[in-house]
């Protein structure tokens, strides 16, 4: 009776011990991602790649967070200062955007197009 339920205490263990270090390899591999962002912020040159630079970085928040891997304070107070080096990145690239003239003969596109609900009224309701 001892050897199946060690068998099940050590393959409990093997998975814990598994689960962490994927765990940890995403943790890592996460930062290492936002790590790269501030130089990555400070190439961009125009609306549409800073559009799509905030969508990179929301979808893989949105994945890490997907996970669900419970993080320690340190972890909590590094993943805090590389969104505040960010956000400041973002920031100061949007500055310089909006300093940068456009053409007054540029063309304007969108991929998505918006055109007025019919179903639509003149009222806004807040969710």
């Amino acid at each position: 009776m001892k050897n199946p339920l060690y068998l099940l205490g050590a393959a409990a263990i093997a998975v814990t011990a598994f689960s962490s270090c994927s765990g940890h390899e995403e943790y890592d591999a996460y930062v290492a991602s936002l790590k790269a962002q501030p130089a990555a912020i400070d190439t961009i040159s125009s609306a549409a790649s800073y559009a799509a630079r905030l969508d990179t970085i929301a979808a893989k928040a949105a994945e890490f967070q997907q996970l669900g891997i419970k993080l320690n304070e340190t972890q909590k107070a590094e993943l805090e200062a590389l969104s505040i080096e960010i956000q400041t990145a973002l920031t100061n690239t949007y500055n310089r955007l909006a300093q940068t003239p456009m053409p007054l003969d540029a063309e304007l596109c969108a991929d998505a197009p918006v055109s007025p609900d019919p179903a639509d009224s003149a009222a806004v309701a807040l969710n």
